[in-house]
């Protein structure tokens, strides 16, 4: 178990052994989950868009709420991979 300081702006450093023993890179996503007695964070499963059909991925973007360029921003970063 660690302890960690949150600070003014509700924020809490990993510690390194923690983030090293769970592949978290900084701007890797995490997730929180609400449990009876806290806040878990685990890593976030990132599955990369190209793995998934183009009409799939059409469908999903096409129902996004993401603002104006952003959605074409993303769709090209990924297909660069």
């Amino acid at each position: 178990m660690e302890t960690v300081i949150v600070g003014e702006r509700g924020q809490v450093t990993i510690p390194k052994k923690l983030r090293e023993r769970f592949g978290i890179k900084p701007k890797f996503p995490v997730v929180l989950e609400i449990k009876n007695n806290g806040i878990l964070i685990k890593p976030a499963l990132a599955v990369a868009l190209r793995e998934f059909p183009d009409d799939f991925v059409a469908d999903i973007t096409e129902k996004d709420s993401l603002k104006t360029g952003e959605k074409e921003k993303l769709l090209s970063k990924w297909k660069n991979k």
